[in-house]
């Protein structure tokens, strides 16, 4: 609100760019007034359009930081001044030794060691003046030439659910030294559906009962609003990531804030004073009420926190250039954890145990069933890429259709091109690949006698599910295909089985396709030991998958990579991560049951390569496919209308492995 109060009239500024700021009722009563009166939603439009943006939201605050990278927030000087009795030790010169409550820096200085959590990290704003302040104060101690007693050690735990915001992260050289020194981690993590029993710290360690000081700093507003499940869940979350006797610090967007008096004019509210911003992030504005209810103890055995401070903070910002002024509202809060808390049940989801995962994997052949039978009868064209001629020209250079009456584009060389006949194996074909089974069909009008034609194409089709092979037998271009003179078959394979029970097959392919197969079969952890049977299935295919090689012969993959933006749509849904980057599809975020829903596991780069060099094959190609896929619109605004994701970016692993002459 750009209007002057009674504190800001007169000498009072004295050149300062703002000063402290006093409401009365009447400003009060006008702003409520000015809100009640600016949206036009309905409550069941504001839910459907919520409920969009929850699941763009991780996407959102990504494609915010592909765009400003770490050029949008400076760097936060003030946590030792705002918050004393958990920084000030770290500026002994600059802050007050006692605080209000009694609580003293000292208390944390005197400890051997200090672990500050931060979530909500972003590019590490609050974080960084920590870090150099605590490298300064440990030189000025060991130049000393009477030492004194030494600075506690200190670890500090960044976690962002935007990716692209850890990786910035992790690139600033401030950061990295810190890393490597053991005193940063930083780690994707998205607060209201991940318990923090989720992360591991090393040393069999996880955040949770491990933080001495968390900070929030502008995090919880970009959540949801209050009252709701996934505001509840965070403030859960944070809790159990604290130690006894630790303290959580908040600063965050408050009731009547200008900003909201901005978002408030349309159609952007999305829930009681929740709003969709025009870069599709979303920003709620607090009462202190709401911050009490979600984390101070109502009555002993609630588990919550013990409250030492919370207020408003209200200040008149003033533009030197053109003298208008803006009014801020901001909550700011110290918490603490009792130092014996109560014993309690806890019914938030957290992350599978590995119970929970083993029984997943042994019904993933019934779920698969499921999911096929589930599908509609009438085929749907994939939202995953699936043209294969696209995908591996060289491999497929032969096959490629001809494009009317235009001269023909010269077509990379092949090694099967000269082959009368090449046999490909679809390993884990579902439905069956398209573009593979368009060439079947065209191959129906081979013409007998013909120069320069394609090799014929012998096809065997494989999966785990008998729901897959038996639609696959409906589809016509199989039909017509498997009654050619062409080889084209169909196979139940047991892919995570240490053993092939396709023994014919052995040796048989010059090329094997896997297409978003290994990410469906379980997770993988390159550090498990060999024996542990839920990390085996993924091993356990690709050597049967390199068995069924010809020497000199071609595996082509393409499957999930990490951080795609569907890993980040999962992350948001509570009950659905079953280990690390491995999740449950299907689930609607309003409870855990895993009953249904298939398995999806995002692999790195390194994982691949270990895979397929351990299986014996020969790396030829092995990279990340990146795709930025936009909302049309006339503008971006337009694009996050109803909190839609304004972009989407996909993170595929590309690859090409050879199976050794020699083998």
């Amino acid at each position: 609100m750009a209007a002057k109060s009674d504190a800001a009239d007169g000498p009072a500024w004295k050149g300062d760019v703002w000063i402290p700021d006093e409401w009365t009722e009447e400003d009060r009563s006008a702003a409520l007034n000015r809100l009640d009166a600016s949206s036009s939603r309905s409550q069941d439009e504001q839910q459907s359009a919520f409920d969009e943006f929850r699941r763009n939201a991780s996407t959102n605050w990504n494609v915010f930081y592909n765009h400003n990278k770490t050029n949008f927030f400076k760097d936060r000087h003030y946590l030792h001044k705002s918050f004393p009795a958990e920084f000030g030790w770290l500026y002994p010169d600059d802050v007050a030794e006692v605080d209000a409550d009694g609580a003293s820096s000292a208390d944390i200085c005197n400890a051997g060691e200090v672990t500050i959590v931060e979530i909500g990290c972003g590019v590490g704003n609050a974080i960084m003046p920590l870090l150099e302040q605590h490298s300064e104060l440990m030189q000025q101690h060991q130049q000393q030439s009477s030492p004194v007693h030494a600075p506690p050690q200190l670890h500090i735990h960044c976690l962002d659910f935007a990716p692209t915001a850890i990786e910035l992260l992790k690139e600033d050289p401030r950061f990295a030294a810190a890393a490597k020194e053991g005193r940063a981690t930083a780690h994707v993590y998205d607060l209201s559906s991940m318990h923090p029993s989720t992360i591991s710290v090393g040393n069999a360690q996880t955040l949770a009962n491990s933080a001495d000081v968390a900070i929030l700093l502008f995090c919880l507003s970009a959540i949801g609003p209050h009252p709701s499940a996934s505001l509840d869940r965070a403030a859960r979350h944070v809790i159990d990531m604290l130690r006894p006797g630790g303290t959580l610090v908040i600063r965050d967007y408050g009731r009547l804030d200008e900003a909201q008096m901005k978002l408030g004019k349309g159609d952007k509210e999305l829930g009681d004073n929740f709003y969709r911003k025009g870069d599709g992030t979303g920003c709620y504005y607090f009462e202190l009420d709401d911050l009490r209810d979600l984390f101070v103890n109502k009555e002993e055995g609630d588990g919550k926190l013990e409250l030492l401070e919370l207020d408003y903070l209200q200040r008149v910002y003033r533009n030197r250039g053109d003298g208008t002024e803006r009014r801020r509202v901001w909550v700011q809060g110290r918490f603490r954890k009792p130092h014996v808390e109560a014993i309690r049940d806890s019914t938030i989801p957290r992350r599978g145990s590995p119970q929970t995962l083993e029984q997943f994997l042994a019904t993933n052949v019934e779920r698969w069933d499921a999911h096929y039978r589930d599908l509609p009868t009438t085929r749907q064209s994939s939202s995953l890429p699936s043209n294969i001629l696209q995908m591996f020209p060289n491999e497929f250079a032969p096959w490629q259709p001809a494009k009317g009456k235009r001269k023909p584009q010269p077509q990379p060389a092949s090694q099967f091109a000269s082959m009368k006949e090449v046999v490909v194996i679809d390993f884990g074909c579902g439905l069956g690949n398209d573009s593979l089974l368009n060439i079947l069909e065209r191959q129906q009008n081979r013409e007998e006698g013909v120069q320069n034609q394609p090799p014929v194409l012998n096809v065997h089709f494989l999966d785990a599910s008998a729901e897959a092979i038996q639609r696959l037998h409906s589809d016509p271009r199989y039909q017509h295909a498997s009654e050619s003179r062409a080889v084209v078959t169909s196979h139940l394979c047991s892919f995570a089985s240490a053993t092939s029970d396709l023994p014919h097959l052995r040796q048989s392919a010059d090329i094997i396709l896997l297409l978003f197969t290994l990410s469906a079969i379980g997770p993988y952890e390159r550090h498990q030991p060999l024996n542990d049977r839920r990390y085996l299935g993924v091993r356990n295919a690709v050597k049967t998958a390199a068995a069924m090689l010809k020497p000199g012969a071609v595996i082509l993959l393409r499957d999930y990579g990490r951080y795609d933006d569907d890993q980040l749509h999962l992350n948001s849904v509570v009950g659905a991560q079953l280990c690390d980057n491995f999740y449950v599809r299907g689930l609607d975020g309003s409870n855990s049951n895993i009953s249904k829903g298939v398995g999806c596991y995002f692999f790195e780069q390194e994982e691949v390569r270990e895979l397929f060099t351990d299986a014996g094959l020969e790396v030829m190609q092995l990279e990340y496919v990146t795709r930025v896929y936009k909302k049309s619109g006339r503008n971006g605004r337009d694009c996050g209308k109803n909190g839609g994701a304004v972009e989407r970016r996909r993170v595929w692993i590309n690859g090409r492995f050879r199976k050794p002459l020699n083998c």
